[in-house]
């Protein structure tokens, strides 16, 4: 029982460190680049409306990149040093 608490307790620490950075790219960024823009009046502003659907695509695609990463790159590694 311990053991599937530490699970569950990672699986949320990377959910969390996956969906925080996405939501990040989202709303805060564009943000910062209107306030930087509206100071130096350079280019036209960025939507900075957090949409749920985009912030979910990013996560998910986020996922997908580092699961392929460890499978294809890591695991390889992993095993050719037994």
């Amino acid at each position: 029982m311990f053991i599937i608490k530490m699970k569950i307790g990672k699986m949320i620490s990377v959910l969390l460190s996956l969906i925080i950075p996405s939501i990040l790219y989202v709303h805060y960024y564009p943000w910062l680049y209107n306030k930087i823009n509206k100071l130096t009046e350079r280019g036209q502003d960025l939507d900075d409306q957090m949409d749920f659907v985009n912030v979910m695509l990013m996560f998910l695609v986020t996922w997908i990149l580092i699961a392929l990463f460890v499978f294809f790159i890591m695991t390889p590694l992993i095993l050719k040093k037994k």
